[in-house]
């Protein structure tokens, strides 16, 4: 309890016995303690009083943790963390006792491994699949199914998490979040409209299991505008080489539905998405095959209400049609009362008078007397004599100054015009912007808005280039190269500077530390980049944790990316009779014993394992290709 004590916890929350600290961020803290009635232990989150300004604020967040409560109430599956209890504790705020998974999130899974097989890749698909079409079926949509609200227990069962508790859009909107803090999981007509209904979840669902089985995100992007921009308008991309173990055909059939642009295009349930996306795989074995489809509901599809919401919280439930008694009307007056009072409260309040900020378009960052506080749309308290500053790439920034009794409405943010000189080699190609031819042939100035985001396409014969621009984004006069045929190739810019360092991306399962020419340039991580300048390297790959050295050399070309692939991980256990030792593998002793209860997760490779004990020593050279068990006579 010192660590505990420390962080000024209290003993006991409600009924609840704390034990330790699980996380801690800037809006809560969630703590592992214990029913001590039931000896049931629980997960519950506890609010920052600090992190919230005022005592509406307050009541807010309470009212925002006992819906949560409710809607759990809606929802029982297994799939699902349940809800156990809401209360408040005097000088520590409102909190929340839920289930307690021991696992870890899926996020982190995906992004340090172990690397997942897959079957247990489909046993979490299926499992989320169910869960949501639960929660649909009760009508109630999710809004924000992204890996980071997934819990994968020890035992790989999935658990949707964060039903109910909305964003707040205050002052406080840098620390708590806004819908675009992950675009890459929002749906089209999200994105255009602010609409959900059960099938926004099903293609947010779609992107989760893109990630999941590719590694690579279906809209991939350097800034949120350009991802926001190809969930509207572009194809999912294409996985090269294909996820092994998956028909190539059979994934674009299934993603291409999953993840259309038009709601009525996409499955009926997530659970039609999982089915047919097994239909495509090839790898998994018979007995594997029927187990996973035993996980999945053969009674056919629930029949799902209609959901229709405008709303941008996190989750919503829509109540099916009532029957309103004549006392509604009053109920009515009565909520307006509040509405008013509230209002009266926070235009009134001590902090100034809080005041709608928004511009067209949306999306610009808000400075106010020059400290950065969120972007719009979004509440912000102001006094006579703030200034504001509105800036939004691709556009010229807006300032204002604050003047009592004034609100002003939504600032239009006007796009900057360029004129851009598209110039090709070879020189004389056509040239399609944003689908529409231009007349002329390179070289070409065209007049270009900042302001939207932008495709070039360039032909001549048998050659093209094209190439993607968002806000702000212009050509800068680069001379485009065109390459025969359509290959990934031809997307890729030439850089303007021969000297332009490239890259190296590294792809697998686990993270390396890399060494180029002997110098340690630290751990990379899979998805991440390191920077390299151009030419030929020596590098030396190495994992400790994973007992994993290569040498490879690598060709870094100019401005470009180059892929590095690392192996997989296999699970070796070692097992010895008579007695048992301390098992080395490759020279390295692992902490573990021969007893054949110490699983070692290794890279795939090959390994030699020395064994040591009392009586002697032997060693073994073993090709690991997937889990093994080696047994031998000590």
């Amino acid at each position: 309890m010192g660590d505990l004590d420390n962080l000024n916890f209290p003993r006991m929350i409600g009924r609840y016995q704390v034990l330790r600290l699980l996380g801690s961020g800037a809006m809560g803290s969630v703590v592992l303690a214990e029913d001590p009635r039931i000896k049931r232990k629980v997960a519950i989150k506890l609010m920052k009083l600090d992190a919230v300004r005022t005592e509406a604020d307050q009541q807010e967040y309470l009212a925002r943790f006992q819906r949560e409560a409710e809607v759990s109430g809606l929802l029982n599956h297994p799939g699902i963390v349940a809800i156990y209890d809401v209360g408040e504790v005097e000088g520590h705020g409102p909190f929340l006792a839920m289930e307690y998974v021991a696992g870890r999130p899926l996020d982190g899974i995906m992004k340090s491994g172990p690397a997942l097989t897959m079957k247990e890749k489909f046993r979490i698909i299926v499992g989320l699949a169910e869960a949501l079409d639960h929660a649909h079926a009760k009508a109630i949509v999710h809004r924000d199914v992204k890996p980071g609200n997934v819990m994968v227990s020890e035992e790989g069962r999935p658990k949707l998490m964060d039903f109910g508790i909305a964003k707040r859009e205050d002052a406080s909107l840098t620390q708590t979040g806004i819908f675009l803090g992950t675009p890459s999981y929002a749906s089209p007509e999200q994105i255009k409209e602010g609409t959900v209904d059960n099938r926004s979840d099903i293609f947010s669902f779609g992107v989760l299991v893109f990630e999941l089985m590719s590694g690579q995100s279906p809209f991939p992007g350097a800034s949120i505008n350009t991802i926001l921009y190809r969930i509207v308008n572009e194809p999912p991309v294409e996985i090269q080489p294909p996820v092994l173990g998956l028909l190539p055909d059979g994934w674009r059939r299934v993603f291409d539905r999953v993840l259309a642009k038009r709601p009525e295009d996409r499955h009926p349930t997530c659970s039609a998405f999982a089915r047919e996306l097994l239909d495509a795989a090839v790898e998994l074995g018979k007995e594997d095959r029927r187990e996973v489809l035993g996980l999945l509901r053969m009674s056919g599809e629930p029949t799902l209400p209609e959901i229709v919401s405008t709303s941008f919280d996190e989750t919503m439930v829509v109540a099916r049609p009532e029957h309103r008694s004549p006392g509604w009307p009053w109920v009515a007056a009565l909520a307006l009362v509040v509405a008013v009072g509230l209002g009266w409260f926070f235009l009134r309040g001590p902090k100034g008078t809080r005041l709608q900020i928004d511009s067209q378009p949306s999306g610009a960052k808000v400075y106010v007397n020059d400290l950065a506080v969120g972007t719009t749309p979004m509440n912000q308290p102001l006094v006579a004599g703030d200034k504001l500053r509105l800036e939004l790439k691709g556009h010229a920034p807006v300032t204002y100054e604050i003047k009592s009794g004034e609100a002003p409405g939504a600032f239009p943010l006007q796009p900057v015009i360029s004129h851009e000189l598209i110039d090709s080699m070879p020189r004389g190609a056509t040239v399609v912007m944003d689908e529409k031819p231009l007349e002329g042939v390179t070289p070409l100035t065209v007049r270009w808005n900042q302001g939207q985001p932008h495709r070039l396409t360039l032909t001549k014969e048998t050659q093209g280039h094209a190439s993607d621009f968002g806000l702000g984004e212009v050509p800068g006069g680069r001379v485009f190269e065109l390459k025969e045929a359509t290959t990934a190739e031809t997307r890729q810019e030439p850089p303007l500077n021969p000297h332009e360092p490239g890259a190296i991306k590294l792809s697998g399962g686990f993270s390396v530390r890399v060494k180029v020419a002997g110098k340690d340039l630290g751990e990379l991580s899979p998805g991440a980049k390191l920077p390299l300048p151009p030419g030929t390297h020596q590098l030396e790959l190495s994992s400790a944790r994973h007992f994993y050295k290569d040498t490879r050399a690598v060709s870094v070309t100019a401005g470009q990316t180059t892929t590095l692939t690392s192996p997989g991980l296999a699970t070796l256990t070692v097992n010895t009779y008579p007695g048992s030792g301390k098992v080395f593998v490759d020279g390295v002793d692992t902490g573990t014993e021969s007893d054949g209860s110490s699983p070692i997760r290794l890279a795939t490779g090959r390994h030699t394992i020395t064994v040591r004990g009392p009586k002697g020593a032997r060693t073994e050279v073993v090709d690991l290709t997937g889990d093994k068990l080696l047994s031998f006579q000590l």
